[in-house]
């Protein structure tokens, strides 16, 4: 067993902590503290997180009959009413979208069932390709979501880990709010002197957010495998309780995979061994299982309610902004250094929205690369020491972006590496529901949400 404690001063984020346990399940105390629970009065657009749960496995008949999804075919999913997502009032869910064993290079696209198939991409793969991606997807008729294949065919895995609410008529009024942070690299296997985590390693982690530490129930993460030994996975999950049957980051042998996800978190109680994270302090763990680096950007959290940066969600039908293929929002293929701005069409947004959630793709890059995201505008604020995707030469491949706007309602991407085309879609945008004081609160929040990083670089 090795245990490591990193304590660091990050400005709103006091400190962080990083323990790692051998590979069983990690289970929280009877006695651990619950997370206050604040009362909404209108709940519409509410984040409300679920413990991951899996919807659809073509390979088992999960949702759905046995059997690959086909070349132009499509699976109308049921979501409503399953997997912790209640049967009504439910406005957008938030997937992991997993596809293994293709028989051919394709996309997946996820959009609500009912409504015209939109020209967008959810996943975007090679044949024999194992991997994963965030999607968030408005629900259509009956509380359904429709995924569609392109080409050859595929095994699907839908995991189910939380869902916004679309009107005011849940009981549950303990939903959720948004808040983003600038991106920050926060964890980094790599500079562990102890080296890469073993298969069936549980690494846990906390953020210390002072007398905030009772508001915040989830993260909001960029997490990526690096360099794994063998295909394999990563779960995050609140480290209560049993290990869930969901995956977070699927990821072939020698393949670095990011991948966009929101984690529930449990309090640390001040009893763990060593006292290696702040009593109270917000904590959550993730399991490979096999050998790998893992890295983890905090790119925002979902608090109870009670911060007043917080957003709510109002879902699209997917949307596409950018293709530089065709010169729409970006002219032409990115270079390697290059930053291009992209401003959201005027129609997407209100003088209320500063945040897009996206699906963004990188076509064919010449090189291995890396692409980042950051919100333009913002003055002092420059590139973080992040990454979005991580693709190979040649690669066509997605993650979801939830893109800070700033003042301009406009984002910067930048390439490292070679050239690139960009595809983005975006299938809902946050808002403030206090546009009054809120949006000028946010237009100084460059500040608020500039935490320090641990050391990191773009060598994902």
């Amino acid at each position: 067993m090795r245990k490591i404690r990193t304590l660091l001063g990050v400005g709103l984020a006091g400190a962080c902590a990083l323990a790692v346990v051998p590979g069983t399940a990690s289970a929280a105390p009877a006695s651990a503290p619950l997370q206050k629970a604040a009362a909404l009065d209108d709940v519409t657009g509410a984040y409300y997180p679920v413990s991951p749960a899996r919807l659809l496995d073509t390979r088992n008949g999960t949702g759905a009959p046995v059997g690959k999804i086909g070349a132009g075919k499509k699976v109308d999913l049921q979501v409503a009413g399953r997997g912790g997502v209640p049967a009504s009032g439910v406005g957008a869910v938030v997937l992991n979208v997993t596809v293994t064993g293709p028989s051919a290079a394709s996309f997946l696209t996820a959009y609500p069932t009912g409504e015209s198939r939109p020209t967008a991409s959810s996943v975007n793969f090679a044949k024999g390709w194992l991997g994963s991606n965030n999607v968030t997807v408005k629900l259509g008729s009956g509380g359904k979501v429709s995924v569609y294949n392109n080409s050859g065919s595929t095994d699907v895995i839908v995991d189910v880990v939380g869902f916004y609410a679309g009107d005011n008529s849940l009981t549950n009024r303990a939903g959720g709010q948004y808040e983003w942070y600038l991106p920050t690299r926060y964890w980094d296997s790599r500079e562990d002197p102890e080296g890469k985590p073993p298969a069936g390693q549980v690494l846990e982690y906390s953020l210390d957010f002072g007398d905030y530490n009772p508001h915040v129930t989830s993260f909001v993460l960029n997490v990526t495998a690096v360099s794994p030994a063998k295909s394999g996975f990563l779960t995050a999950w609140s480290g209560k309780g049993t290990r869930p049957g969901a995956s977070t980051v699927n990821y072939l042998a020698g393949k670095n995979v990011p991948n966009l996800t929101f984690v529930q978190t449990t309090p640390c109680t001040g009893t763990e061994q060593n006292e290696w994270c702040i009593p109270g302090a917000p904590k959550f763990s993730i399991y490979t299982s096999q050998a790998a680096h893992v890295l983890v950007d905090l790119v925002g959290v979902v608090d109870d309610g009670d911060s007043p940066y917080g957003m709510r969600f109002a879902p699209l039908s997917p949307t596409r902004i950018v293709d530089s293929r065709s010169n729409l929002g970006i002219s032409g293929a990115i270079p390697a250094g290059g930053t291009r701005k992209v401003t959201a069409p005027a129609e997407l947004v209100t003088p209320d929205t500063d945040v897009l959630a996206m699906n963004v793709t990188a076509v064919t890059p010449t090189n291995n690369t890396v692409i980042t995201t950051w919100p333009a505008d913002f003055d002092g604020v420059g590139k973080p020491d992040t990454s979005n995707l991580n693709p190979y030469a040649g690669q066509v491949v997605s993650n979801g972006v939830l893109g800070v706007i700033g003042p301009n309602y406009a984002f910067n991407v930048n390439n490292l590496s070679g050239s690139t085309h960009l595809v983005a879609d975006v299938v809902g945008t946050f808002y403030y529901p206090e546009a009054s004081t809120a949006k000028s609160a946010a237009s100084l929040k460059g500040g608020k949400a500039k935490p320090s990083a641990v050391p990191g670089s773009n060598r994902s």
